[in-house]
């Protein structure tokens, strides 16, 4: 007998026999204990800090011990408010091997959740895919325990390059420096293409994010900081060290970074050839700071320090910078082929510390400062710097204005000062390159 389309549909629906029955989902749900991973239970704390890769899943869950219940419910690990990096290392550690034909990488994607975790050391992501990653900046805080004295979040050992380095965001990590001796809120020592957003980086000892390397061999390179807001540290909001190369930092907020009378900046390059703080030997080249708002840094806002011959290959452009005690903007040391394009510079100098101008051209080469935006009030209420330096909070005081919009020293020549726009009294250009160009131009002091 031949059976028809339909009649074959309800044969395979219902079954052959009169005895199937089709059965109802359960109203009771899984029992916790199955949607645990298995990472969870393979993984054991206990040997944290060794830097072996697990062989788990590739996708865990923290939780803060000040979570709720039910986020401890399904996490992978639970912390108990002190010594958390015990448990946000182990996740990080046991995440799972991968391989493939272009990378022999392992990693993956911790995820901690909303609440406070207190680290008595440093969170290592060592040389994997780490993605690292909370609930929001407002939401997800990483403190520094009382006498610590370490930095908040490492990346790369420093002994590997050409790792792919994933990914930190949605996190505030507070450093609480009045307690630490050392310490910075993330230091980068290799990697490629790393990208921190959304994170809160302040109170730290030492510099916000300090970008370092260990080697001329081995350093990150290729990443991206944006979105971030990096204020109250004790030394540089962001450090670029020596041999660091491809970055761009965009759309961040970068505010009350270093120590009055203390050379350190809201963004510092520093491309030195020479073993220097910042690691090895190396010109720093090939960035961009685009559309960040820097202010009231305790230094100069933006410094590039191009150690002889470095430093080269940057493109400025795009940023609201403020209120600084000193320049808003120094190149120097051999510093070159630098843009420096369609900023709104504003109130250089803003203490009794001596004036300052908005930008310093020392011993640099062939670079352009175009289609700017300055102004330089005469009276305001006090800065930091000025209320440091004696002024009374809130009252309007004359506010010492800059020396000039820009002042070129020492060997500095190529370079361009054209098309800006200045609002104020002070409009001073000084040269002294016999081929640098003005349409501004004042007679040398």
């Amino acid at each position: 007998m031949r059976t028809s389309p339909l009649g074959l549909l309800l044969f395979a629906l219902l079954g052959c026999g009169s005895s199937s029955q089709l059965t109802a989902p359960s109203a009771q749900p899984p029992d916790v204990t199955t949607v645990k991973t298995a990472a969870s239970a393979a993984v054991s704390v206990q040997n944290v800090g060794d830097g072996k890769t697990g062989s788990g899943s590739g996708n865990l869950f923290v939780a803060a011990a000040d979570s709720s219940d039910r986020i401890k419910t399904r996490a992978d690990y639970v912390c108990d408010g002190t010594d958390d990096h015990v448990e946000i290392q182990a996740a990080i550690d046991s995440l799972s091997d991968q391989s493939g034909a272009r990378f022999a990488v392992s990693g993956g994607a911790v995820e901690l959740s909303t609440g406070s975790f207190h680290l008595g050391a440093a969170v290592h992501c060592r040389d994997k895919v780490v993605n690292l990653f909370g609930a929001g900046m407002s939401s997800t805080e990483l403190t520094l325990q009382r006498g610590a004295n370490d930095d908040i979040i490492v990346v790369g050992t420093g002994t590997k390059q050409g790792w792919q380095s994933g990914r930190i965001a949605q996190l505030s990590l507070n450093g609480k420096g009045e307690s630490q001796e050392r310490g910075s809120g993330i230091r980068v020592l290799a990697g490629l293409r790393l990208t921190i957003e959304c994170v809160r980086v302040y109170d730290c000892k030492e510099t916000g994010i300090f970008l370092q390397g260990l080697s001329g061999e081995v350093r990150p390179a290729i990443g991206t900081v944006e979105n971030c807001h990096i204020g109250y540290n004790r030394k540089h909001g962001v450090h670029i060290g020596a041999g660091i190369e491809g970055w761009i930092l965009r759309g961040n907020r970068i505010n009350d970074n270093g120590t009055h009378g203390q050379p350190y900046h809201g963004v510092y390059i520093e491309a030195i050839h020479g073993k220097v703080e910042s690691g090895p030997f190396g010109a720093a080249n090939a960035f961009i700071i685009a559309n960040n708002v820097l202010w009231q840094n305790r230094s100069v806002q933006i410094c590039i320090n191009g150690g002889g011959y470095g430093g080269a290959h940057i493109i400025i452009s795009g940023n609201v910078i403020l209120s600084s005690p000193l320049e808003n903007i120094k190149l120097y040391a051999g510093t070159h082929l630098v843009s420096v394009t369609g900023n709104s510079i504003h109130s250089a100098s803003e203490s009794a510390i001596g004036a300052a101008p908005h930008i310093t051209l020392e011993d640099v080469y062939y670079c352009t400062i175009s289609a700017n935006v300055f102004s330089s009030p005469s009276r305001g209420f006090p800065s930091p710097a000025m209320i440091e330096a004696g002024a009374e909070p809130g009252k309007l005081v004359d506010v010492p204005g800059p020396s000039g919009i820009l002042i070129e020293k020492g060997l500095s020549n190529h370079n361009r000062f054209v098309g800006n726009t200045i609002a104020g009294e002070v409009t001073g250009v000084t040269l002294v390159g016999a081929d640098s160009l003005s349409d501004r131009k004042s007679p040398p002091k």
